[in-house]
């Protein structure tokens, strides 16, 4: 490898890959590596014409790295460096260019594999079990209940408070939603979230009117601390667009029109947050009536929202084919471009080296590298590898045909070679990962690309 890296603790990424597969040569423990960074699909750069909630996602997901630039202390050398740390430590021997385990560092690194396989044993149980999904949402409604109040109070905005009321509503329906899954009582508990809907459509409307009537006749009282009101919403926002997509998540693939309901009510409160903002900002500026003029355009389409799931609703209750097309599941197009990615990328590295390749020598790489018997470590603890054989072959213009027009490689008598700029481009891949760790938060987002939760059992 040309960069250098941290992965889940770079020396326990190396560690579980000599428990599984090894001895490996220094060769096959980059590639490992190689093979983990390309399937990690929240850490690609977003792309212009991607939706707005997918670029928004992908900026946070990036934000955290560039935080940690500056965390010189927790930079990990290259692959042989850490591989010298290991020797030196007593639990990685090296005999004939080939890594191994010493029997003291098989037991650190099955613990290693134990910590991971129970991580990810615990992710699936306490974050995409439909129940789950329910418990851990009416705790954050709850959190963010009681801080938008306080705040709400605290600053005098009626927005804000009117928003922290909202908030606790939805703590109680979040719960009753959650009774309704654990207690098989999913029919009640959806039409609670509708009827939370339609509540917050109605109250949120009624405010706006009333605000914009007490502006026109300049009865209407400022908010106050804008700047807090700010702060407040900024953290409830980007709340809102965890609980949008991971309630998104979990219900589409466990067909749960509950879960996907509630999805549909933490999309509105992002817009809210925003007009709740809006207010703020143009309150600094002397101009009151722009947040209630807002609300009440999101107050229709939260009741569009709330008409469209009634009609879902009822048509599941007189035992129709529920179809959850039109709610599509998130980052399910990243995921599967991030496929094509990786498998670029491959075809990248392996000419790297500086020697040139046929058509079918990447192809033979290519089925070697992806093999779904190929372990990679946390990726394979996590299911979140590829499952299938992929049909390289077939797919070899939509792999190769985009490297081309970038230059990135060029055909010569029938072998590939990788050009200047492609070797500048797999440098700054490779150097995004620099300050990469797996922490709780990284699990759960691999283990969302697992193949088989895609295709749950019953759905198409």
């Amino acid at each position: 490898m040309k960069s250098d890296k941290k992965i889940l603790g770079y020396d326990r990424f190396l560690m579980m890959a000599l428990l599984k597969e090894g001895p490996l040569t220094l060769e096959e423990l980059d590639d490992k590596t190689i093979l983990f960074l390309s399937l990690i699909w929240y850490q690609q750069v977003p792309e212009k014409g991607e939706p707005l909630m997918e670029r928004l996602f992908f900026t946070l997901s990036h934000l955290r790295s560039e935080l940690e630039d500056e965390r010189k202390d927790k930079r990990i050398g290259k692959t042989e460096e850490e591989c010298e740390k290991l020797i030196e430590s007593g639990w990685v021997a090296l005999v004939d260019h080939h890594y191994s385990l010493t029997e003291e560092g098989k037991k650190e690194a099955q613990k290693f594999v134990d910590r991971m396989e129970k991580k990810a044993s615990l992710v699936r149980k306490d974050f995409f079990k439909p129940d789950a999904a329910a418990r851990n949402t009416t705790v954050l409604d709850a959190f963010l209940a009681v801080m938008k109040l306080g705040s709400g109070l605290v600053s005098g905005s009626v927005g804000l408070t009117a928003d922290g009321t909202d908030a606790t509503m939805d703590t109680v329906s979040a719960f009753m939603v959650w009774l309704g899954i654990k207690y098989h009582r999913e029919t009640l508990s959806t039409l609670l979230v509708i009827f939370g809907l339609f509540f917050a459509s109605v109250s949120i409307g009624y405010d706006s009117v009333t605000h914009l009537i007490s502006a026109f006749y300049g009865t209407l009282t400022p908010m106050g601390m804008p700047y807090l009101v700010i702060a407040v919403e900024g953290i409830a926002i980007l709340a809102a667009v965890f609980l949008f997509y991971y309630q998104r998540y979990v219900g589409k693939v466990n067909s749960n029109l509950t879960l996907i309901s509630q999805s549909v009510d933490s999309k509105n409160h992002i817009f809210i947050g925003l007009s709740v903002i809006a207010g703020a900002v143009f309150t600094m500026q002397g101009i009151y009536f722009v947040d209630a003029l807002i609300a009440l355009f999101i107050s229709v389409g939260i009741f569009k929202d709330a008409v469209d799931l009634l009609r879902e609703a009822i048509s599941a209750r007189k035992g129709e084919e529920e179809d959850y097309s039109q709610y599509r599941l998130p980052m399910e197009e990243c995921w599967e471009e991030n496929k094509l990615r990786a498998f670029q990328n491959w075809i990248l590295y392996i000419l790297w080296t500086g020697d040139r390749k046929t058509r079918d020598e990447i192809i033979e790489s290519l089925q070697d590298a992806f093999n779904p018997n190929n372990y990679i470590p946390v990726l394979s603890e996590l299911d979140a590898t590829c499952s299938d054989v992929h049909d390289f072959d077939g797919d070899w213009d939509n792999m190769t045909r985009p490297l081309v027009e970038l230059e990135l490689l060029v055909l010569e008598d029938e072998y590939f070679r990788l050009t200047e700029n492609g070797s500048q481009y797999l440098q700054d891949f490779v150097s995004n990962f620099d300050y990469y760790d797996v922490h709780v938060s990284d699990t759960i987002l691999l283990a969302m690309a697992e193949d088989e939760l895609h295709h749950p059992e019953g759905q198409n």
